[in-house]
């Protein structure tokens, strides 16, 4: 049991400093934090037992530590179903009314409470058979919440099989063991719950490291993200006032010279080479800056249509000398909160990706649909696709693999995924070699006064 504590508690702990705003990711934290309890108190037991026959303790000691152990099961047979419940509504929190959500965990809260106040079972730390009477439609109701749940993106169902496959036979099979069984009178066969916790924490740690477990991941990378851009913003700023300045000396002293020159046809020649150049440098230094600099959003409700079809014109020309075709399945009725002119700036970025990943011709099908979770935009292309090992560094600064193109800095995704989080949004990008990419913009759900206005 003391490993099951110890991974129990890992578990919560890392599910709560990830996800403190997430209300599913604070349930589940408290789940695994009631059933790292019930271990603590099974490892309380054996350290009594052995501290006493050590003489470590006295009665009295072992008296105060009894009570200890009783606080622990206490917090795990009451807060393990409760906190299930109050989990699977937060995760699935568009299928209940906003009333029932808002006070469903003050009335759940009860039939815990009430069983404090009975008097203590004889032989065992709980009565079950009152306890099984809300434990088990708690959990069966939490259950019902998980598996039910909606989605949009095919990323998003992914996610939610990792948190099924590492939730629930974990939970349901500890209830069993803890809440069912000693209805027939078997007990302490919770001893058991070490294999089915142990295989959740794998496919936790699997999914943490490789697709993210309620956010963890995508929290760990934003974070790294947004250190990155704040590092090169700095950088970019000092070097771009540098340049300019050395760049404004060397147009000074061109024209001075090229005035000089008089017939001197080869010199003048020269000073041409050397003032194009100064104006390219220039005009790059001038593009990272911009491309870095902190995003200063201009919120308000626009209709996402619109954005794409904006964004579509200006690449017709494009789109139709290489031989793409576009197909464009456009709901109007999907609205977001964004920054009009800086999405609009995204979705070129990633339709110009989608046209350079396509020299030869192809497909590009851009979507835009809605949702009761908020709006969508979909771009999907026939090109050559992402390797798997440069994928997961896409949206990180300066990371290109447009090799040899020029004024191409590895700018573009990064300022997507960043102008996404802003905005409160996620991007989110699938892709596989000779298979094409699909980049998602989703934009969370437009909220709403009661009345209809904003």
């Amino acid at each position: 049991m003391l490993f099951v504590w110890i991974v129990l508690w890992t578990a919560s702990g890392l599910l709560l400093i990830a996800n403190r705003r997430n209300p599913a990711g604070r349930w589940l934290s408290f789940v695994a934090f009631c059933g790292g309890m019930g271990a603590l108190a099974s490892v309380l037991d054996d350290w009594i037992a052995a501290w006493l026959v050590s003489g470590a303790i006295d009665v009295a000691d072992e008296q105060v530590l009894r009570v200890l152990q009783r606080c622990c099961s206490w917090t795990s047979y009451y807060g393990l179903p409760y906190g299930f419940l109050c989990f699977g509504a937060a995760y699935n929190r568009d299928l209940l009314p906003s009333s029932v959500y808002r006070w469903l965990h003050y009335v759940a809260l009860l039939p815990p409470l009430g069983m404090l106040l009975l008097p203590l079972a004889e032989h065992y730390p709980v009565h079950y058979n009152l306890l099984a009477v809300w434990a088990l439609p708690y959990s069966a109701l939490g259950t019902a919440l998980m598996v039910t749940k909606a989605h949009v993106h095919p990323a998003e169902r992914r996610a939610h099989a990792l948190l099924l496959l590492a939730v629930l036979p974990a939970v349901l099979i500890a209830l069993t063991m803890n809440y069912v069984l000693p209805l027939f009178g078997l007990y302490r066969l919770w001893v058991y719950n070490v294999w089915p916790i142990g295989f959740a924490f794998v496919i936790f740690l699997f999914s943490l490291f490789n697709f993210g477990f309620l956010g963890v991941q995508l929290l760990i990378e934003k974070r790294q993200i947004d250190y990155s851009l704040r590092a090169i913003t700095s950088g970019t700023a000092m070097l771009n006032h540098a340049i300019k300045n050395d760049i404004g000396k060397i147009k000074l002293f061109t024209e001075k010279i090229a005035r000089e020159a008089g017939g001197q046809d080869e010199l003048r020649a020269d000073l041409r080479v050397v003032s194009t150049a100064a104006v390219h440098i220039e005009a790059m230094i001038r593009s990272v800056h911009e491309r870095t600099q902190e995003l200063r959003l201009q919120v308000r409700e626009a209709q996402l249509s619109e954005l794409v079809r904006s964004q579509l014109g200006a690449i017709a020309g494009q789109t139709s000398e290489r031989g793409i075709a576009v197909h464009a399945q456009l709901d109007d009725d999907a609205i977001a909160e964004a920054d009009p002119e800086q999405t609009k700036e995204a979705i070129h970025n990633v339709l110009q990706n989608a046209i350079d990943a396509m020299p030869g011709g192809g497909v590009l099908t851009v979507s835009v649909f809605s949702g009761r979770r908020g709006g969508t935009i979909e771009v999907r292309d026939t090109g050559t696709g992402i390797d798997k090992a440069h994928l997961r560094k896409v949206t990180e600064p300066f990371f290109t693999t447009k090799n040899g193109r020029e004024m191409n800095f590895g700018l573009g995704l990064a300022y997507c995924f960043q102008l996404m989080s802003r905005q409160g949004g996620e991007l989110r990008i699938a892709s596989e070699p000779g298979a094409g990419t699909v980049v998602r913009f989703h934009f969370r759900a437009v909220r709403r006064k009661r009345g209809g206005a904003r």
